[in-house]
């Protein structure tokens, strides 16, 4: 990341150069390693006060834990979601989607017809963490499926990407390892409506155009 990189995500910030002497000590190289993460948790969402703060007119989720500190990407750690939203791209690990706000609610997968208990980051979250909540939000799936859930469903009902199932990753063959799921509330969300919604295989959220 270059120092016009860091205006870009602190538009606040005035930088004019490193410290004296940093690059020779491999000081700032490794300040800069850390932006990505320090930029990330600023934006954890609702798991913070300037989030509750910005949420005050949603109604509240019942969250399992708020957001926790972003553990460090490990050489070789997979990105399992990309979120992007104007003027940033945020990539996330498994172990950063842990950390994440989390909600938990057992669901009938509207594909599988099976009942699981899902934990996941609830959409509305992910919207405020890409600067975009409000809007609706473009779910791109890794085998070309592209949807579309509109900013009202996400923001007043904690319509859940999830990494976990029953206590265990998602697998592949239950529609993980990061799958869309809907509370169980047929009167809001009847299948005949919202059988899209439930798309699988997730790697990538945006606005919607």
């Amino acid at each position: 990341m270059t120092f016009a990189g860091i205006r870009a995500y602190f538009p606040g910030c005035h930088l004019e150069g490193p410290p004296p002497g940093a690059l020779e000590w491999g000081v700032f190289p490794k300040i800069l390693a850390l932006l990505p993460a320090l930029v990330l948790a600023s934006g954890l969402a609702l798991g913070t006060s300037s989030g509750e703060r910005q949420s005050a007119k949603w109604p509240p989720f019942s969250y399992v834990h708020p957001a926790r500190p972003l553990p460090a990407v490990r050489p070789g750690e997979r990105i399992m979601l990309t979120v992007e939203g104007p003027g940033r791209s945020l990539a996330l690990t498994r172990a950063q989607l842990l950390a994440l706000p989390t909600v938990r609610y057992a669901t009938e997968h509207a594909q599988l017809h099976r009942t699981f208990t899902y934990e996941g980051v609830p959409l509305r979250d992910l919207a405020v963490m890409g600067g975009f909540a409000g809007r609706d939000m473009r779910l791109y799936a890794s085998n070309g499926f592209v949807t579309t859930i509109r900013a009202r469903d996400y923001l007043e009902a904690p319509i859940m990407l999830a990494h976990t199932a029953n206590g265990k990753p998602i697998p592949v063959l239950e529609k993980g390892p990061l799958t869309v799921v809907l509370p169980r509330d047929p009167a809001r969300f009847p299948a005949r409506l919202y059988g899209a919604a439930w798309v699988w295989f997730v790697e990538r959220i945006a606005p919607a155009p």
